[in-house]
């Protein structure tokens, strides 16, 4: 038994009929009969438009590591490196509480104390929220297949299968607090007016002048003592599958209502990268970056309002709008997080529907 498809069977028979069946029939030659619009109870549509309101953030952006290890703060025959210098262990073994393998990279470092060494550090504290393109090109192919009326409408299944490019970017230079740790060396007998011009990196059998080995050691918090300049930029390309079942009801003559709901699964696919340059004033810059190509696959679902226009018997506009809610997105580049959010995002597509 052949279904019957509102949008055929109420308004489409109301077209004209321009078949080669419609001008035999006149001719009294071929059927008298028009073409069967019951047996169309199929159709494929091809659509495009954009992806609204979808949500990029990006977390623990920014953190300062530098390649010092400062050691613990006891222990002579230690060795130790910062971001301004080193104190290691010499020749002899530190066996004096002294030595002379170190070495040091501005004047500033001399005090009247001894010779002060830093390593900063600053935990990863930028973000940045909704920093998502908010229209993203998009893309839809969907079938659906009627299984019967329902009073004066029609319900079946449909899948789809779409594209939607998604992405974000995220540039800044801001100061932000910064932890600094002194190690303070002696001068043991050394003058410091003997002391050789910087930078100077003394070796392990260096004759050179001789420091402490042992260090006092202090940290301090400086509110905005550094300095970050960095872009963090998320590309994904996504590709939605939809299965569902839809209701369509004939709204006004030419014009049909189609509503559906179902499931999602979103396929991601996609590249995060960050280039960043953190400075902390006299100490080198310390840069970082990197590219991570990703993919990962989610679950949702969606809700679908649509509207269907009989150009002919078998051809018709349509457009629809699209709330897909979907699991966020998150992938993480050594300690930089990226996420997407689908809570609030949904599709317009507008585009032709072809009934067979």
């Amino acid at each position: 038994m052949k279904h019957r498809t509102p949008s055929h069977s109420r308004f489409h028979s109301a077209l004209p009929r321009r078949s080669p069946f419609a001008g035999a029939a006149a001719a009294g030659t071929l059927l008298a009969v028009p073409l069967a619009v019951s047996a169309q109870n199929q159709s494929l549509s091809f659509t495009g438009g954009v992806l609204l309101n979808t949500q990029v953030h990006f977390r623990h952006l920014g953190s300062h590591v530098s390649a010092s290890q400062p050691g613990p703060d006891s222990g002579s025959a230690v060795n130790r490196t910062y971001d301004d210098g080193y104190n290691r262990v010499d020749a002899a073994g530190n066996e004096d509480g002294t030595t002379a393998h170190w070495g040091y990279r501005n004047s500033a470092q001399i005090r009247p104390d001894g010779m002060a060494f830093h390593a900063a550090t600053d935990p990863a504290t930028v973000s940045a929220s909704n920093v998502g393109d908010f229209i993203s090109p998009s893309a839809n192919l969907e079938y659906r297949g009627s299984l019967g009326p329902v009073g004066t409408a029609d319900w079946g299944v449909l899948l789809g299968f779409g594209y939607h490019s998604v992405g974000g970017t995220f540039r800044t230079a801001v100061s932000t607090p910064v932890t600094i740790l002194q190690d303070l060396y002696s001068f043991a007998d050394t003058d410091p007016a003997s002391l050789p011009p910087p930078p100077y990196s003394g070796l392990a059998d260096s004759p050179g002048p001789r420091l402490g080995s042992v260090p006092a050691r202090s940290t301090r918090l400086d509110p905005a003592g550094r300095f970050l300049e960095g872009t963090w930029e998320l590309e994904t390309d996504l590709f939605p599958i939809t299965g569902g079942v839809y209701l369509e009801a004939q709204l006004a003559g030419r014009l049909n209502g189609v509503a559906s709901a179902g499931m999602l699964a979103l396929l991601v696919s996609g590249n995060h990268r960050y280039s960043e340059r953190s400075t902390v004033d006299p100490l080198p810059p310390v840069t970082a970056g990197a590219r991570h190509s990703f993919s990962d696959f989610l679950i949702g679902g969606f809700v679908q309002l649509g509207l269907d226009w009989a150009l002919w018997e078998r051809a018709s506009l349509v457009a629809s709008a699209r709330w897909q809610p979907a699991q966020k997105f998150h992938h993480r580049a050594n300690g930089r997080e990226a996420e997407i959010d689908f809570t609030t995002s949904f599709a317009v597509h507008a585009g032709f529907s072809m009934r067979f």
